[in-house]
C-alpha cells in the first residue's frame, strides 16, 4: 500500500482536477451546496466536498468520462472466472463506495448507498477471432470500456471488463469513476478481491478485518471540521500563503488557448538515468530533504526558465488518510494542495530547495483545507478554459517492491498501459520511484502541445536536474537545460512501461 506521508509519494490522482474545471465553467450558474453540518433527508449520507465538485462537474457536462480511472492487467494462467466473480461480489458487499450513488435533493448532491448491486464483471471471448486479430479487437474492447461515461446516480461506479483472447490469456481492465475512489483505493480493492480470490480456488478459509468505519464517516467528519475553528484558520492560512500570487501560469504553447478547456491529452514516458536517481537522492540527504522537494525544486526551476515567472503554482496531491480507520477503504480521499515556488532573486538552487522545503513542510501541515474550498477562500480570477490557481500538476509515486506485481494463485498479472487519452491539466508531470530504478512521464494538453515539444521538456526537465545535483550552488538561471539533440538525451522508456504503478 503507498505511503500517504508528507512527501507527497502517494498514488492518488489530484482532486484539482475537479475543483479547476468546475470553477471556471460553474460561472454564473447556481447550484446549490451540501451544507457543511447539516442532517441529510433520511437513507442518504454527505458527500466530501470533492465529491460534490466532481457531481458538479457531471452536472455540467452529462456523459464526460474524463474522470473515469482505469487499469489494465494481463493475465496469465488458467483464471477461475467464476470464482472472481464471486470474490469481486463479496468486496462490493464490504465496501460502501463500490454501491454508492450520487443523488440531488432540492438541488444538494447527497450519497445513496444500495443493499445491493448487480456484479458489474463483463466477460468477452475473442478466441473465435484469428490470433492475428484478437490484440487490437482486445484493445478496443477496453476502450469502450475505459470511455463509457457512467451515471452518477445509478450504482455501481465501476465496471471490469475481462477479455478473453487465448486459452489462458486475459486482459482486465478496472474502470471506476473518481467520484467513488482514488488511486489507493484500486489497491485496496484490488488486494482484497486477491485475498478472496485465492480462497475461492484453494478452498482455504479467508477472512478480512471488518471495517470499522465507511468513507460516509469521513465525508461527515470531513463537513463538520470545515464548519469549526480548523476551517477558518486553515482558510485564513491558504489565504495569506497565496495572496497576491499569480493564477496562470504562461507555458509556450504550439497552439493558442481558445474556448472551453477540454481533456484531449496524451502521454509521454521517460527513463531518469540510474546516476542522477543516486545524485539526487544524495543531495536530498545532505539537505536535509526529501526525494519529493528535490525533484519538484527542479521542476519549479525548469517551469521558471520556460515562462520567465518568479512566482508560480503547481498542484501536487496528498492522500488524506491521516487516521488509521481510512487505510482500508474504498472512497475518493485524494485532494490537492498548491505549492508556490519562489524564483525571485536569482536563487542558487540549493537556495530555491531550502524555499521549496519550507514552503512543503508548511503545506503538508495545513493539507486538509479541500481545494475547492481553497477556490472559494481565494476567489482567484476564472477562466473556461484554465484550471484556477495553477494549470500544472508535479506527482511522484514511490512504489514499493510488493506493488510491482499483483497475486491471484496460478495466475501472473502485468500491469499494462493505461488506454486514456485525456489530460486534465495543461501538463501533469509524474515521477515514479521503483526500488531499482526511476521513471517519468508528461501527461499533456494534446489542444496545446506537440508531442515533440513534451520530448523536449522532458529532456530539459533531467538536464537541469543533472545539473543542480552536479553543482546546486549554481543560480537557477546558469542551470543547463541540455542538447536539443533528442539522441542525445534520455532513452524513452515506454515500450517497458508495464509495472504495476497502482490505479492513478
Amino acid at each position: 500500500m503507498p505511503n500517504s506521508s508528507t512527501s507527497a509519494q502517494t498514488a492518488e490522482q489530484a482532486a484539482g482536477q475537479t475543483a479547476g474545471q468546475a470553477a471556471g465553467q460553474a460561472a454564473g450558474q447556481s447550484v446549490a451546496r451540501t451544507p457543511a453540518a447539516a442532517l441529510p433527508p433520511e437513507g442518504l449520507a454527505p458527500v466530501s466536498v470533492t465529491q460534490e465538485q466532481l457531481w458538479l462537474l457531471d452536472r455540467l457536462d452529462p456523459g464526460n468520462a474524463g474522470y473515469n480511472s482505469t487499469v489494465l492487467w494481463q493475465l496469465d494462467g488458467p483464471l477461475d472466472t467464476e470464482a472472481l466473480r464471486r470474490a469481486l461480489a463479496a468486496v462490493v458487499r464490504r465496501q460502501q463506495m463500490l454501491r454508492a450513488s450520487v443523488v440531488a435533493v432540492d438541488g444538494v448532491p447527497y450519497q445513496r448507498v444500495a443493499e445491493s448491486v448487480p456484479v458489474p464483471l463483463t466477460v468477452t471471448d475473442l478466441t473465435g477471432l484469428p490470433e492475428a486479430d484478437r490484440t487490437a479487437a482486445a484493445e478496443r474492447t477496453v476502450a469502450e470500456a475505459a470511455h463509457r461515461p457512467f451515471d452518477l446516480g445509478r450504482p455501481p461506479l465501476f465496471r471490469v471488463e475481462l477479455v478473453r483472447t487465448g486459452a489462458e490469456r486475459h486482459v482486465m481492465a478496472l474502470v471506476i469513476h473518481h467520484i467513488v475512489s482514488d488511486g489507493w483505493s484500486v489497491q485496496v480493492l484490488l488486494q482484497e478481491v486477491a485475498d478472496l480470490y485465492a480462497g475461492e480456488v484453494t478452498g482455504a478459509p479467508v477472512s478480512l478485518p471488518e471495517l470499522a468505519v465507511q468513507f460516509t464517516d469521513y465525508a461527515r467528519e470531513q463537513r463538520e471540521r470545515l464548519a469549526g475553528p480548523r476551517g477558518r484558520a486553515l482558510a485564513d492560512y491558504w489565504t495569506r500563503q497565496l495572496a497576491g500570487a499569480p493564477v496562470t501560469l504562461d507555458l509556450p504553447t504550439d497552439r493558442p488557448r481558445t474556448g472551453a478547456a477540454d481533456f484531449a491529452g496524451d502521454r509521454h514516458v521517460f527513463q531518469v538515468p540510474a546516476e542522477l536517481r543516486t545524485a539526487l537522492t544524495g543531495l536530498a540527504r545532505a539537505s536535509r530533504a526529501s526525494t519529493f522537494m528535490v525533484t519538484l525544486a527542479a521542476f519549479t526551476a525548469l517551469l521558471h526558465r520556460l515562462t520567465g515567472q518568479q512566482d508560480l503554482l503547481v498542484g501536487t496531491p496528498v492522500g488524506n488518510r491521516d487516521k488509521p480507520q481510512w487505510g482500508p477503504l474504498v472512497g475518493y480521499f485524494a485532494d490537492t494542495l498548491v505549492m508556490r515556488g519562489d524564483l525571485g532573486g536569482d536563487p542558487t538552487f540549493r537556495e530555491l530547495l531550502g524555499r521549496t522545503r519550507t514552503t512543503a513542510l508548511q503545506g503538508f501541515v495545513h493539507r486538509d483545507l479541500p481545494f475547492r474550498t481553497l477556490v472559494e477562500a481565494v476567489r482567484p480570477e476564472r477562466a473556461v478554459n484554465r484550471n484556477p490557481l495553477f494549470q500544472v500538476m508535479f506527482i511522484l509515486q514511490n512504489i514499493p517492491p510488493r506493488r510491482r506485481q499483483a497475486e491471484l494463485p496460478g495466475v501472473v498479472m502485468t500491469r499494462l498501459d493505461d488506454v486514456r487519452t485525456t489530460s486534465i491539466f495543461d501538463l501533469r508531470f509524474d515521477l515514479f520511484e521503483f526500488e531499482d530504478e526511476m521513471r517519468g512521464q508528461l501527461e499533456y494538453s494534446t489542444r496545446l502541445f506537440d508531442r515533440s515539444t513534451i520530448e523536449r521538456t522532458a529532456r530539459q526537465y533531467l538536464a537541469l536536474l543533472a545539473d543542480a545535483c552536479a553543482d546546486p550552488d549554481r543560480p537557477v538561471s546558469a542551470l543547463d537545460l541540455g542538447a536539443a539533440d533528442p539522441q542525445q538525451s534520455g532513452a524513452d522508456a515506454a515500450a517497458g512501461f508495464n509495472d504495476d504503478l497502482g490505479g492513478f
